[in-house]
């Protein structure tokens, strides 16, 4: 017996696909929901249904960010600073190649002056999450003498985790922005370099 739910379920993940996308091509401030009801086929009330304002909307979107970013620092929970240092570079490739997108935390970041209230102390923590991982994959390395950089592993990390995030910017003008920062990245690291 079907009760709904499924279709109701669908929709939102719906909403949330697209919003997503037009998150990290456009920016919070650059679409409506009109964007969304165009694309999907459906009126505005539906979306009102599953987020009654838009910053509910981006809430969503930054609590599902969040999620998925934990995961995916679960699944490195036993590997070396080089190969977590990779898997954040894969991160930026993955954006990148996708429509030349900017990652979550640059758009966040770009527009927190302008997010409703209830967005930026999710989008804060989000960031901040972001940036204490670059944190501990350089403290990592340190410790296991698999990196050598001067400074503290606090501001290295806010080096990698800033450096990453302009870099995407600067993809979008420049295709040999990505590749040149992260051979830069992995000669302050004191690292060998990785073959793209």
């Amino acid at each position: 017996m079907h009760n709904g739910s499924d279709s109701k379920n669908d929709t939102r993940k719906r909403i949330l696909d697209l919003a997503e996308e037009l998150l990290l091509t456009r920016g919070f401030n650059g679409f409506s929901y009109q964007h969304i009801s165009s694309a999907l086929g459906v009126r505005n009330a539906a979306i009102h249904y599953h987020f009654p304002k838009k910053s509910d909307l981006g809430v969503a979107l930054i609590q599902r960010y969040r999620r998925r970013f934990q995961r995916f620092i679960e699944q490195q929970g036993e590997w070396d600073a080089a190969r977590q240092l990779e898997a954040y570079f894969g991160l930026s490739d993955q954006y990148y190649l996708q429509h030349k997108q900017i990652c979550p935390s640059g758009i966040l970041s770009t527009e927190f002056q302008t997010l409703p209230d209830d967005m930026r102390e999710e989008a804060s923590a989000f960031i901040d999450e972001m940036r204490q991982w670059a944190v501990a994959i350089v403290r990592l390395g340190r410790d296991t003498e698999r990196m050598a950089y001067a400074g503290t592993p606090e501001a290295v990390g806010m080096m990698l985790f800033s450096a990453l995030q302009g870099g995407l910017q600067l993809a979008r003008i420049d295709d040999g922005a990505l590749p040149l920062l992260k051979s830069q990245v992995r000669t302050t690291l004191g690292m060998p370099e990785a073959q793209e």
